[in-house]
């Protein structure tokens, strides 16, 4: 027999509490991550878009500083997701980079603009990518021009 001034266990209003302030933390935890693992996604997503604009760019700055760019070799594509635009080589026809956004919707040229602000062998480029409000715009020196004063 037990004696009647000695608990022997937990009661339902203890436990019930307990598993409450449980709850909120697990809660409390499960939002961290979620929160953490959409940061992460968002970072990858911008890093995933910072390296396409550095290839394309090399490899544009590669070909106007060599003097052999030629603007009607590329042109944008709709890519195979629909949503968005694919840069393309049309001479070797194959995909440089996706993910573009193009307002007459894929089916437009590279917009490059060459002898930008009177300067012969200057050009300047424009790309925007899918999603985003500002257009990444760069300048290139066709090497050759430069060295000896046009043309």
């Amino acid at each position: 027999m037990r004696a009647r001034g000695k608990h022997s266990g937990f009661s339902l209003v203890e436990l019930m509490v307990a598993m409450v302030i449980g709850l909120v933390i697990i809660l409390g935890a499960g939002q961290l991550f979620l929160n953490g693992f959409q940061s992460f996604r968002q970072v990858e997503a911008l890093g995933d878009k910072q390296a396409a604009l550095t290839f394309v760019s090399d490899v544009l700055v590669r070909e106007i500083r060599r003097g052999d760019f030629d603007p009607d070799r590329y042109e944008f594509r709709s890519a195979e997701d629909g949503e968005s635009c694919t840069l393309f080589d049309t001479v070797d026809d194959q995909p440089i980079v996706d993910g573009f956004s193009d307002e007459s919707g894929c089916s437009g040229k590279l917009n490059v603009t060459p002898d930008a602000g009177g300067v012969d062998g200057l050009h300047r480029v424009t790309l925007t990518l899918q999603g985003e409000a500002s257009a990444f715009e760069f300048y290139a020196m066709n090497r050759t021009a430069a060295v000896s004063g046009g043309g």
